[in-house]
């Protein structure tokens, strides 16, 4: 029924798209049908050519369905266009007095079918069906010529494929005739009363089940011997029982094997998670079922992940201390290093040549509050105003070297001044962006601080438009700083200064916060400036 239902939907979709849609150059069949309304009011030439392009438009739609003969239209003043693999019409046919046309015209505009049969009007020996349907102007309605499609028996081929081997076909018209049937060992004269349904006849012992085509009211009517049925089952219930009975041995089988393969090895570990102290004995067992891919693998696998873990941890918690210290240690030296003694010294002594007690005691005094913030050890973290503070005093120091050379913005969102954070945080930042970044620049610098928030907490940037980071070395900081804090990393001969500085302040930040907690590094490239984002929780004082 569904193979069928799909054949009849294509029929449908064709008539329409050659009455409706297809073309002929830039004119429509329905365009040019309507100029032959009037007889004679078309030239010879002018009915040549509209032939040529129907051939033309249709060939396509023959070469595509293999059952479709013939496509004809008859316009009203009896002209006919065709295009056909052969089954060509009679001379000087006139289908006026045809039956199949004047039930065409009843249809108004529907799809008649007819019976399958010989088709008096064709130059064939073909049976075949015929489907046609008038064409209306969609305007004006008024009636402008006749479709018919002739069809092969090739249009019932798809049912030919049977599920079993003693089934009989028949298609039948709302008269009752047969369009279509197989034919097998017993043929059927039944014809159904209902639209659907099933019948059981018990003198030929037959089944025949039967159901209604909506679109054309054709009935299909199925008939098998209930003998055909039947030993169709017994077939299906002997391999049935069959492949039950391999699937139950090869089951228990498996059953056997899976038990074997997996129940000792998670009994072995079960002893190794109680001996898990003995090390060397542990790593023996566990190396004989890592490999494998399973589950078993993987638990094995996770199990020694686990140990390595528990080593980790333990080496961690007794050396996290020192690796804090030496951070904080090297954050301290980083303030009172000699570059920056040795610059700032020089600068109190051209400025006592040059000029009075007032600009001394103002850079001793900023440079006392310096070492006082510094040495603050009674606790490690101060309000983000009083770190800004320490800043300021710090450039306040170094515009006496730099003149106007350097200048310090700062864009703090208000009320993020009392936000508590590490000491010693800011002024190592500032103090790269002034040495690596304003000191080779020509001109005026700015050091920029500015903050902001995000969903894991505030950021504080530092900004400068100097020299910036060329890409090799924006790569490497990077990288130094996705890896974990380590003892050995915060010495000084792990790298240059500028490296050093970041660093310390980025494993002071991890260490004392967690993730996702440190420094982010950004450069657009050398002379373009940089900056460096601190991530900090939200912790207000």
């Amino acid at each position: 029924m569904i193979r069928m239902s799909n054949q009849l939907e294509e029929i449908g979709r064709v008539s329409e798209y050659i009455a409706y849609q297809q073309t002929a150059g830039a004119d429509d069949s329905l365009s040019f049908l309507k100029r032959y309304l009037v007889p004679d009011s078309v030239s010879e030439y002018e009915r040549l050519r509209n032939d040529r392009d129907f051939r033309t438009a249709t060939e396509s739609l023959l070469l595509s369905h293999d059952y479709i003969e013939g496509l004809y239209l008859f316009a009203e003043d009896d002209t006919v266009f065709a295009s056909t693999k052969g089954s060509e019409l009679q001379l000087d046919y006139v289908p006026r007095d045809s039956e199949w046309y004047n039930r065409t015209l009843e249809r108004q505009g529907g799809i008649y079918v007819s019976d399958t049969g010989y088709q008096k009007f064709l130059l064939s020996d073909q049976m075949s069906i015929t489907f046609s349907r008038a064409l209306y102007d969609p305007r004006t309605k008024e009636r402008i010529g006749v479709l018919l499609m002739n069809c092969s028996v090739k249009l019932f081929d798809e049912l030919r494929n049977g599920v079993l081997d003693d089934q009989h076909i028949a298609v039948l018209s709302p008269t009752g005739d047969r369009l279509y049937e197989t034919y097998s060992s017993e043929g059927t004269s039944f014809v159904p009363r209902e639209a659907s349904g099933s019948s059981l006849d018990k003198r030929d012992n037959r089944l025949y089940v039967y159901d209604t085509f909506s679109s054309y009211d054709w009935r299909m009517v199925i008939s098998v011997s209930l003998a055909s049925v039947a030993k169709q089952v017994q077939s299906t219930r002997t391999f049935a029982i069959g492949f039950g009975a391999c699937w139950a041995f090869v089951a228990i089988a498996l059953s056997l094997w899976i038990a074997n393969t997996f129940s000792k090895p998670v009994s072995r570990i079960a002893v190794l998670m109680k001996n898990y102290d003995k090390g060397l004995q542990q790593q023996t067992s566990l190396e004989r079922y890592k490999s494998r891919t399973d589950e078993i693998g993987i638990l094995y696998g996770q199990y020694a992940n686990m140990l390595k873990k528990i080593d980790t941890l333990i080496h961690e918690r007794y050396h996290s201390q020192f690796i804090a210290m030496s951070a904080k240690m090297k954050a301290l030296e980083a303030q009172i290093n000699s570059h920056f003694l040795f610059n700032t010294l020089a600068t109190i002594n051209s400025i006592a040549e040059l000029e009075d007690v007032d600009s001394i005691a103002e850079m001793s005094k900023a440079l006392g509050d310096m070492f006082r913030y510094s040495i603050k050890l009674n606790r490690d973290e101060v309000t983000l105003q009083e770190e800004l503070e320490h800043v300021g005093n710090y450039m306040r120091i170094q515009s006496y070297r730099y003149g106007n050379k350097v200048g310090l913005e700062i864009d703090i969102r208000p009320g993020l001044e009392n936000m508590t954070m590490l000491k010693l945080l800011m002024q190592p930042i500032v103090e790269n962006a002034l040495y690596h970044g304003l000191e080779a620049k020509k001109g005026k610098g700015i050091v920029r601080i500015s903050s902001g928030e995000d969903q894991t907490g505030s950021w504080l940037e530092v900004s400068d438009d100097g020299a910036g980071i060329e890409e090799s070395k924006l790569a490497s900081l990077r990288e130094m700083l996705a890896r974990p804090p380590a003892f050995e990393q915060l010495g000084a001969e792990s790298g240059d200064s500028r490296s050093i500085g970041i660093y310390n302040v980025h494993a002071r930040i991890s260490l004392y916060y967690g993730e996702p907690y440190g420094l982010e590094v950004y450069s657009a490239g050398e002379g373009k400036g940089a900056t460096i984002r601190l991530r900090l929780p939200n912790v207000n004082g």
